[in-house]
């Protein structure tokens, strides 16, 4: 029956649904295979957050440092115009307040592997649950709010197109 209800269609209405499925950005396409930090561009650790640059036109785009881009309305915007040392200053801002849910997640997984290794496995029951609240309902919010605030504390650059 359903095969009856697509072959009675017009190609047309088929083409414009591959259409509309293929003009929407990419992220919204592999939200299947969405990675866990999907905020982030892959490399962000090793090289810097992104700088997102914002042209008159409205198009936007998030390059890293160093990087040039050419807009589709002809501007060009390098962003080797940030101050090396600023930039240095931002990323030092991001690997310290990425320390405590790392040490935090090791130390809950040494705990946990301890726990398992000893045959105590309710202490790990107890341990897992109690970790996941702390962090959730208590750490977190702290933590969010800090790292806002240092972030808050940092300059804005303003870019000029070349």
């Amino acid at each position: 029956m359903r095969e009856q209800a697509r072959a009675d269609r017009p190609a047309a209405t088929r083409a414009s649904a591959r259409e509309r499925l293929s003009s929407r950005p990419a992220a919204a396409r592999a939200s299947a295979h969405e990675r866990l930090a999907s905020h982030e561009r892959p490399g962000t650790m090793l090289k810097g957050p992104p700088i997102t640059v914002r042209c008159p036109c409205g198009e936007r785009r998030e390059l890293g440092y160093g990087e040039v881009w050419r807009c589709a309305c002809g501007r060009r915007w390098d962003t080797a115009q940030v101050d090396a040392a600023q930039y240095a200053r931002l990323r030092r801002v991001q690997l310290r307040f990425r320390i405590l849910p790392v040490c935090l997640g090791l130390a809950t997984s040494l705990a946990g592997l301890f726990f398992l290794l000893t045959h105590n496995t309710f202490s790990l029951f107890v341990l897992l649950p109690a970790v996941l609240v702390l962090w959730g309902m208590v750490l977190r919010p702290i933590h969010r709010r800090r790292y806002a605030a240092a972030l808050g504390e940092l300059p804005r650059w303003e870019l000029r197109s070349g």
